[in-house]
């Protein structure tokens, strides 16, 4: 019996792309109808770097790294250690005015009420928890069932993650379910840690074959919104 659902943030809360892609645009030359999802996905996949606390001397290497590793995935050509700075500060910035996807609160006013709530993220604390404070998540989610790959002093993929959070929630894996748009982040971590898992496949990415198998899959905002009403018990007309 589930008696609690937790949620990523990036790209599963708020549309992530449309910034990034904002940001990118100036730094690269590519036509307007070039696909940037690898890329992003690549950009995204290197979070779990954040594990712990980088100096801030490294700080600036990491961000020109971890650009220029994305870029790669889709043979576009590296940028300069400049162009990742202001790369960096366009997209910090645009992640300012970030809003839930449509839909979520109406299911989190449902959802809080029979369950409970709360986020595992990679990345900084103060930086994620930013983030949550402008989706005005503290409606719905307590501070102590928000956990950070910096605090937890490990990163999804990897499963220990999970299982802190079962203890902040006093649950067992079997009664948790996470809810991600990263299969290899979200989906395959959660299911190794015996969780249950509702995959957001907004991005319509091909499930890898033989391996873990989401509990649910859904494919665009509404459908998301569908699905954790019906798990409160509220049926959308």
């Amino acid at each position: 019996m589930i008696k609690a659902v937790v949620f990523d943030v990036d790209d599963t809360l708020y549309d992530q792309k449309a910034p990034f892609v904002a940001a990118l645009a100036p730094i690269i030359q590519v036509p307007t109808s070039f696909d940037l999802t690898r890329t992003f996905q690549a950009y995204r996949r290197q979070s779990g770097q954040l594990a712990k606390p980088l100096t801030s001397r490294r700080t600036a290497d990491w961000h020109l790294t971890r650009l220029n590793n994305a870029l790669h995935a889709q043979d576009l050509p590296p940028v300069t250690p400049e162009a990742a700075a202001a790369f960096q500060a366009a997209y910090v910035q645009g992640l300012q005015d970030i809003k839930l996807f449509p839909g979520l609160a109406t299911a989190l006013d449902q959802l809080k009420d029979q369950y409970q709530l709360g986020i595992i993220t990679n990345g900084k604390t103060d930086y994620q928890l930013a983030k949550v404070m402008r989706l005005q998540m503290h409606r719905w989610i307590d501070r102590d069932t928000i956990l950070t790959s910096e605090e937890a002093g490990v990163a999804k993929p990897d499963p220990q993650i999970f299982t802190m959070m079962n203890r902040r929630l006093n649950l067992r894996a079997s009664e948790t379910v996470y809810v991600g748009d990263c299969y290899s982040l979200d989906i395959r971590a959660a299911k190794q840690a015996g969780w249950q898992a509702f995959w957001f496949n907004h991005r319509n990415f091909e499930m890898p074959d033989g391996d873990w198998t989401p509990d649910q899959t859904v494919e665009d905002p509404t459908e998301l919104q569908n699905l954790l009403l019906a798990l409160s018990g509220v049926m959308q007309l």
